[in-house]
């Protein structure tokens, strides 16, 4: 897996110990912090720009980006994120709007995962390394 991970992100993949709140099942709402593991892409404009080219051109040669016959402007490319529960993770995601199916497994990039609950003290944790990102992506022009 470490092979593969590094085909697909490179130097762009982190992966630290971090503190996670977990509940304490003692009657009084207890919570306690640990130090769990966590996998992040460190550049998250760096990933959307290799899957952008990645669909732009893959590797039939096929020219995969679309903008919904006229449904998404001509002059813009939409990227939706979103988070998932299970398995014991959590993990962050962000599929590229301007392909044909866009909730395609095979177009969904996870670039943020750990083994804690989604509760809003974790999210905020994890979150809190790309709200600049996320802020400049509006801003960021592609080719």
């Amino acid at each position: 897996m470490r092979a593969e991970s590094e085909q697909y992100v490179g130097e762009n993949l982190c992966t630290e110990l971090t503190p996670f709140t977990f509940p304490v099942h003692d009657g009084h709402n207890t919570i306690e912090i640990r130090n769990v593991p966590m996998a992040y892409v460190k550049d998250l404009w760096q990933k959307i720009e290799d899957m952008l080219s990645m669909n732009d051109n893959d590797i039939t040669g096929v020219h995969r980006l679309t903008w919904h016959e006229g449904r998404i402007p001509s002059d813009e490319l939409w990227v939706k994120f979103g988070g998932d529960k299970g398995g014991g993770s959590f993990k962050m995601s962000f599929q590229i709007v301007n392909v044909e199916n866009p909730n395609a497994a095979n177009n969904t990039c996870v670039f943020c995962m750990f083994e804690a609950s989604d509760n809003p003290v974790n999210l905020r944790i994890a979150l809190k390394r790309y709200r600049d990102q996320i802020e400049d992506l509006e801003s960021k022009t592609w080719r």
